[in-house]
């Protein structure tokens, strides 16, 4: 509970931080003097007030914020400061205020997704395992041992690889073009269905299509330092092929023979390249859960790195915030078609789960879930929707066009429609966050 919290806060300071520094940067940039950059609404937490007189503070509610300038039309304008009033100032200057919000989001999942993929990422490789007879899986022809290369056209190397570009058939009925390797050298094409799960993407994505994961075979991966299996020569690479003269089926059937052998010698036999190799190991000792259980020392190998170098991961980068971009837009027209359902729309209990389970995993899953929701902001802020800054972007390339300003009294009238919208699509995500935990 205390790193889904904290995950949350962390993610809403950072997120929100960064779309209003934009609109804050932006007004700095054409003269408009900025009253309140606040994070959060509702009662104040702590303020510092800047030399420039713009006070920053942090509120207790995390659900958005908030950049105020000087502006005629919620406070008075003493002589002198007409150059640093916000309505005043020419409707292209306004609309890039107003996009530098959103821009500054997606500027901030590429410089993400870049991290991401030049620190690298280990997947487990598409590996097809046992199919489910009469399943979506088995109707497109997969059998149990098929790699899947590609999904449309999409480069899969890892079934998270996978599991993400799936997220763009939500909605769909079409069955979707797979690529996949069959024996060594056999490339085919196939057509996977997808309605099963679309219709409910909130089912297990696998168990939905009849795939299961191929079992990880016993290849040891990183060797610890000092540990069991070093002392006993093992290495990486190395393929585990018997344990006390019984096979080893895979790396589960290892890990749990080791762990009921603490401190036991155990007679083991690898295949180190084109050698079988016996080696004594004796797993050490440790508690874990009130148990004494063996360890031996090592990681699972066969993993898959996925790594970039750093220019080449320049362009996947804005590839891939392309790709989310899309996926989104997608998400959101399937929704007013009725294709999605609004049940499928999060608040933020959903937003607080997926960050505290991502922040558990690590920190390079975490900035990919940041980098996810960076994107998502950025392209709901960007909806022609007022109180949104799309929205206002819209008024505002209308009064260049049109070459006077809206009517006030329009306007007003907008941004209360804008504001029952937004409230009422919010108390849409807040209750289905909460049918998701009562249910």
């Amino acid at each position: 509970m205390l790193i889904t919290l904290l995950a949350f806060a962390l993610t809403i300071f950072i997120i929100v931080a960064i779309h209003e520094y934009g609109h804050y940067l932006t007004m700095r940039l054409f003269g408009v003097r900025v009253l309140t950059f606040s994070i959060g609404f509702g009662p104040r937490l702590a303020r510092w007030r800047a030399q420039n007189g713009t006070e920053f503070v942090l509120s207790a509610i995390p659900l958005g914020g908030y950049v105020k300038p000087l502006d005629r039309r919620d406070c008075d304008i003493l002589p002198g400061e007409e150059q640093q009033e916000f309505s005043g100032k020419p409707a292209w200057q306004r609309v890039l205020v107003y996009a530098a919000g959103p821009a500054a989001n997606l500027l901030l999942a590429v410089l993400l997704y870049w991290v991401v993929l030049v620190v690298g990422q280990t997947g487990l490789p598409p590996v097809v395992g046992p199919i489910a007879a009469q399943s979506a899986a088995a109707n497109a022809g997969l059998q149990p041992g098929d790699e899947i290369l590609a999904l449309d056209g999409r480069r899969i190397r890892s079934w998270d690889q996978f599991g993400n570009a799936m997220l763009h058939y939500v909605g769909e009925t079409r069955s979707v073009p797979v690529t996949v390797a069959r024996g060594q050298q056999e490339q085919l094409e196939l057509a996977l269905p997808v309605a099963a799960w679309s219709r409910d993407p909130e089912q297990p994505l696998l168990e939905a299509l009849g795939l299961s994961v191929a079992p990880l075979a016993a290849v040891v991966g990183k060797v610890h330092e000092g540990g069991a299996a070093e002392q006993a020569g093992l290495l990486p690479g190395d393929r585990l092929l018997t344990l006390d003269g019984a096979p080893v089926a895979g790396w589960r059937q290892w890990v749990e023979q080791v762990q009921q052998s603490a401190g036991q010698t155990l007679q083991l036999e690898v295949q180190r390249g084109d050698q079988r190799v016996a080696l004594t190991l004796v797993p050490a000792t440790v508690s874990a859960d009130g148990q004494q259980i063996g360890r031996a020392g090592v990681e699972l190998g066969g993993l898959r790195d996925i790594r970039y170098g750093v220019l080449e991961a320049i362009p996947a980068a804005v590839s891939r915030l392309g790709q989310q971009i899309s996926m989104i837009v997608g998400s959101i027209a399937k929704m007013l078609t009725g294709d999605i359902s609004v049940k499928s729309l999060g608040g933020p209990i959903t937003i607080a789960q997926a960050a505290g389970e991502t922040a558990a995993i690590g920190v390079v899953t975490f900035m990919t879930f940041l980098a996810f929701f960076s994107i998502s902001l950025g392209v709901i802020n960007l909806l022609p929707v007022p109180m949104l800054d799309g929205g206002w972007i819209l008024f505002g390339l209308v009064e260049m066009m049109r070459g006077k300003a809206l009517p006030e009294r329009f306007l007003m009238m907008a941004q209360s429609v804008g504001l029952i919208l937004v409230v009422s699509l919010m108390g849409v995500a807040i209750f289905n966050d909460l049918m998701r935990q009562f249910a």
